[in-house]
């Protein structure tokens, strides 16, 4: 027996399928010869499809399901990101996820039940995690704002005296040139 909890709210139905998948795209680096040459583009986060049915004469299982979908982040405005609870989730070690994509419900009158179906895309993905923390640990550390002061003013006085007009200059000399280019053609 399949069993999914979002945040202790159990998913009520019967017959659920939980299917996991993550991709791994990369981009063809070959050209027009026969390499098989490829750039990986990072991991992407998996994404379970959730199946299930639910009887017609329990709809406030149905209208649990959207309300879960719908519910947001007070604070960020955000969809909500939920803590779940499901074999196939833990063996890929998805611990949090959010719904994405869509929610759908159709009706199986030969059954007398729902078939609804949702999405779920796992939040903070353990290689995400790996890549905000190596984002982190890659950061060139600032200089605190008077190191910075100081060695600007150094840089400033080691320059030869006049240098701002001798730029100037050559910009200048360099412009005359492109100028008589333009009248001459």
């Amino acid at each position: 027996m399949i069993i999914l909890v979002l945040n202790d709210t159990k998913i009520e139905g019967y017959g659920h399928t939980v299917n996991c998948r993550f991709s791994l795209p990369e981009s063809d680096l070959s050209g027009k010869s026969s390499s098989t040459a490829g750039a990986e583009e990072g991991d992407k986060a998996c994404r379970l499809r959730v199946s299930l049915k639910i009887a017609y004469n329990t709809p406030d299982f149905l209208k649990n399901i959207k309300l879960l979908s719908m519910a947001k982040d007070e604070t960020k405005g955000t969809r909500k990101v939920y803590n779940i609870e499901n074999q196939t989730a833990k063996a890929f070690g998805v611990r949090q996820v959010r719904f994405t994509d869509e929610v759908s419900a159709q009706e199986l009158d030969d059954e007398q039940a729902w078939s609804v179906s949702f999405t779920l895309i796992e939040h903070l993905s353990i290689a995400e995690k790996v890549e905000t923390q190596k984002i982190k640990t890659d950061e060139p550390k600032a200089a605190p704002a008077d190191e910075k002061v100081i060695s600007e003013v150094s840089a400033a006085e080691s320059l030869p005296a006049g240098w701002l007009e001798i730029g100037l200059a050559w910009m200048d000399s360099k412009l005359a040139e492109e100028e008589k280019k333009g009248d001459e053609v």
